[in-house]
C-alpha cells in the first residue's frame, strides 16, 4: 500500500479551498465552542472530555497501565485539583484552534493559537478565576471591548544551585519544570485567560483572544460552514475521542508564516514545498481518533471540491491475490498495485526539487553502470499489477548461514505483471550478472518443489547456501525471496494463508474495502522473533516491565482508499484486553 501523492500532500495539511456558502446546523449537533470560532478557521481540534468515553479505554491493557502511571506522575497546575477546580465546570468538548491570518500582519503560534472550553457551571469557574487573580505578582487584569482578560506572566526560573524557599516556591507554581538548555533562546512565555458568555478562552498571549473577540462580531461561525458540518456529524459518534478539521484555504498562509517564526520551538518541515496545483482539487481534511471493539482507530479524509467523475480511475477491485502468497505467521506485509506507476509519480515529485532530482539521477546512473539495466524500464517497468513485500518466519535461506540460526527471517517480494516476457528478460540478465560478478562462485540452478520450478542462486552450487531464489507461481506472478530455503516455505503456496488467520482478519475486517492495499504488522509474531534473535538485550531485568506493555499491541494495520468524494487513510491498533488484578 503506497499513499497517493495527493494524499501525502493532504496529510501534511496542505490544500486550497474557498469557504462555501453558509447554512444553519442543528443546535443539538453543534459543540458550543464552534459557535464562537470564525467560519474560515484554518485548523480546529475537538477533544471529547466525557469521562465515560475515555473510561472505555480502560478495557485495554495498554491504557489501563498508562492511566495508572499518569495519575502517579502528572504534575499539578498552579496547585489545582482537576476534579474539583476544572472538571466540575468544564463542558463536554474542548477545542484548540488556529485563527486565520488577518491582512498582511505576520502570524505565530503566540498570536494565533488558543484553547476554548465550554462552561457548564459558571459558579464553579469563579473560584478558579479568583484564585488566579489573587496572585497579583504574576497576574494582570485588563479589558478589551468589555471582556476581562487575565495575563499571567511566565514564572521566574531560579539559577542553578539556588535552593532558596522563594525559588522553590516559583518552581512549584510553574506548570512546567525548567528543562530548557542554557544555550537556547530564553523567551518568557505566559498565558492569557478570558471568559465570554458560556466559554473560557486561553492563549499564550492576549493578542489571540482579542482577535477571537473581533471575529465573534462577524455574521458567520464555524458551525455554519458546510465543510465543517460534515466533520461535525462524524464527531458526534460514540467512541470519538479526538476530532480535527482543516480549512486549507486559510491554513496554507498560516503555515507559511508560522514556519518563519524565529521563536518557533520546533521546525515546520515542508512549508516551502507546497504544490498547490497538485492538491487544489481538495476542499478540506478531517480526522478522528476513535475507540472500537478491537482497539484504537485513526481515520483521515481529504474531501474533493467536486465529485470525481465515473470515468476517473477509482480503485474498485479488492486487493487479495498477493496476500494469498504470504504465510499465516507473516511478521509484516505491504501490498498495493502498479508499483511502476507509483514510482513514476514519486520520481515526478523528486524532479521538482533540484537536490532530490540530482540524487535520483545518481541512483539511476548507479543501477545502470553496475547492472547494465535501466531502473525505470527494465526493473520497474513491467511491475504493473498487484505487488507485496513481506517479512516471514523461515529457518532456511540467505540469513540462515549469514546471520546464524537465531535469525529465522526471510524477505519476500511477490509481483504481478502483464508483460512476462520483459520480466523474464530482466531476471535472466540478473542471473548472468551474478555469475559474472562472482566469477563462477555462484551457480544459477533450477530446482523443483512439488512440481514447481524454482531458480536459485546457489553458492558453489549448494542450495543450502542460496543467495536468492524466484519462481513463477502462476502465468503472471513471480515470487522472489532471500534464498532457496526461504522460498521452499512459499511454493506452491504457504501451508496456512495469511488472509485466513484470525490475527489478520481482526486487523483488517473493519478497514475500508475495496482499497489500495494494506500495511500490516503482526506485533506478537515479530516481537517473538526479535526476543529470540537478541535474547541478551531483551531478557534484561530492566526491560521486563515493558514487555507486557509493548506486547499488548496485537497488530498494527493501515490502508488507503478512494471514493468519488474523498481519499481516506485508516490505521488500526488491535489491543489486548485489560487484565484482572
Amino acid at each position: 500500500m503506497i499513499l497517493p501523492v495527493a494524499t501525502l500532500s493532504l496529510l501534511s495539511a496542505l490544500t486550497v479551498a474557498p469557504v462555501p456558502e453558509m447554512s444553519q446546523p442543528s443546535p443539538s449537533q453543534t459543540p458550543a465552542v464552534t459557535n464562537i470560532l470564525p467560519a474560515n478557521t484554518p485548523l480546529v481540534g475537538l477533544i471529547n472530555t466525557k469521562g465515560k468515553t475515555w473510561a472505555t479505554l480502560n478495557r485495554f491493557y495498554l491504557f489501563q497501565t498508562a492511566s495508572k502511571t499518569v495519575s502517579q506522575f502528572l504534575p499539578s497546575l498552579f496547585e489545582l485539583d482537576y476534579a474539583k477546580d476544572i472538571e466540575s465546570w468544564l463542558g463536554e468538548q474542548v477545542a484548540f484552534a488556529f485563527l486565520p491570518k488577518v491582512g498582511s500582519a505576520p502570524v505565530s503560534i503566540d498570536s494565533n493559537f488558543l484553547i476554548l472550553a465550554p462552561v457548564k457551571d459558571e459558579t464553579r469557574l469563579q473560584p478558579l478565576l479568583e484564585k488566579l487573580k489573587a496572585d497579583t505578582s504574576r497576574v494582570k487584569e485588563r479589558e478589551y471591548k468589555g471582556i476581562t482578560i487575565l495575563e499571567l506572566n511566565a514564572p521566574e526560573v531560579a539559577p542553578p544551585g539556588n535552593t532558596s524557599p522563594s525559588s522553590v516556591r516559583r518552581l512549584k507554581l510553574s506548570s512546567k519544570p525548567n528543562l530548557v538548555k542554557p544555550d537556547l533562546p530564553k523567551k518568557k512565555r505566559g498565558i492569557a485567560i478570558a471568559t465570554l458568555p458560556g466559554y473560557v478562552v486561553t492563549s499564550i498571549t492576549a493578542q489571540a483572544i482579542e482577535q477571537l473577540i473581533d471575529a465573534s462580531e462577524g455574521s458567520t461561525t464555524l458551525a455554519q460552514n458546510p465543510q465543517f458540518q460534515e466533520t461535525l456529524k462524524q464527531s458526534q459518534s460514540d467512541g470519538v475521542l479526538f476530532t480535527f478539521y482543516e480549512n486549507l484555504a486559510t491554513l496554507i498562509p498560516l503555515i507559511s508564516d508560522i514556519s518563519k517564526d524565529p521563536n518557533l520551538p520546533f521546525p515546520v518541515f515542508g512549508a516551502d514545498t507546497i504544490d498547490l496545483e497538485e492538491v487544489k482539487e481538495y476542499s478540506s481534511v478531517n480526522g478522528f481518533v476513535t475507540t472500537q471493539l478491537e482497539g484504537l482507530r485513526l481515520q483521515v479524509s481529504a474531501y474533493r471540491q467536486t465529485l470525481k467523475s465515473k470515468q476517473s480511475k477509482i480503485v474498485t477491485k479488492k486487493t487479495g491475490t498477493m496476500l494469498d502468497r504470504m504465510p499465516g505467521a507473516t511478521y509484516s506485509a505491504l501490498t498495493g498495485r502498479n508499483l511502476n506507476q507509483q514510482w513514476q509519480q514519486l520520481a515526478k515529485g523528486f524532479s521538482t526539487k533540484p537536490q532530490l532530482k540530482e540524487y535520483l539521477e545518481m541512483f539511476r546512473n548507479f543501477v545502470r553502470t553496475s547492472t547494465g539495466l535501466d531502473w525505470d524500464k527494465d526493473i520497474l517497468g513491467w511491475m504493473d499489477g498487484e505487488y507485496g513485500f513481506f517479512l516471514f518466519p523461515t529457518k532456511g535461506g540467505l540469513f540462515k548461514f549469514v546471520a546464524g540460526s537465531n535469525f529465522n527471517m526471510g524477505i519476500g517480494v511477490a509481483v504481478q505483471t502483464s508483460n512476462r516476457t520483459a520480466a523474464d528478460a530482466t531476471l535472466k540478465k540478473l542471473d548472468e550478472l551474478i555469475q559474472s560478478f562472482l566469477m563462477g562462485g555462484v551457480v544459477v540452478n533450477t530446482h523443483n518443489i512439488q512440481g514447481q520450478p524454482v531458480t536459485s542462486w546457489d553458492i558453489g552450487g549448494d542450495s543450502s547456501q542460496s543467495l536468492l531464489a524466484y519462481s513463477w507461481v502462476d502465468d503472471n506472478t513471480v515470487i522472489v525471496t532471500t534464498g532457496f530455503g526461504a522460498i521452499a516455505d512459499l511454493v506452491p503456496q504457504p501451508y496456512i494463508l495469511l488472509p485466513s488467520t484470525y490475527n489478520f482478519q481482526t486487523a483488517t475486517n473493519s478497514l475500508p474495502s475495496p482499497n489500495h492495499g494494506y500495511f500490516y504488522v503482526n506485533t506478537g509474531s515479530f516481537l517473538s522473533w526479535l526476543y529470540g534473535f537478541l535474547p541478551t538485550v531483551f531478557n534484561d531485568q530492566n526491560f521486563q516491565p515493558w514487555k507486557q506493555i509493548i506486547g499488548s499491541v496485537y497488530s498494527i494495520s493501515a490502508t488507503t482508499s478512494t471514493t468519488a468524494e474523498r481519499e481516506q487513510f485508516d490505521i488500526l491498533l488491535v489491543l489486548a484486553p485489560s487484565r484482572k488484578e
